[in-house]
């Protein structure tokens, strides 16, 4: 699925456009801690989802070539954390909802099996 329909599916506003939104999605990583997130395989086709409200993830990110990160709760980021996000060429977009209700749409639009998680790692 395009990044763009896939915000628009779960409600998500995009905050930061370094890269065009027609990326494809095709796997989600979610996880409120960046150790998890060095442990996974994730790739340029993984959407990250996280409380983490440190520019330090976005530089993880980069590491990893995420496209975008979604924040949750409606969070209002810090200007450190857009200019960290544009830095790393990663995209910022912002879900309405909390985590669990985001995993569950998510789940919908991808599939169960699209989550990364410890059992299913590629």
């Amino acid at each position: 699925m395009k990044l763009y329909e896939l915000a628009r599916s779960i409600g998500a506003e995009v905050l930061t456009r370094p890269r065009s939104l027609n990326v494809d999605i095709d796997k989600y990583y979610i996880d409120d801690r960046i150790s998890e997130l060095l442990a996974k395989e994730c790739c340029d086709t993984t959407l990250v989802v996280s409380n983490i409200l440190n520019p330090h993830i976005f530089r993880v990110a980069g590491l990893l070539d995420v496209p975008a990160i979604c924040l949750l709760n409606n969070y209002v980021p810090e200007q450190e954390m857009l200019d960290a996000a544009l830095e790393n060429g990663t995209i910022l977009m912002v879900s309405s909802a909390e985590l669990q209700e985001t995993a569950e749409r998510l789940c919908l639009c991808l599939g169960a099996e699209a989550r990364v998680t410890h059992a299913n790692r590629t």
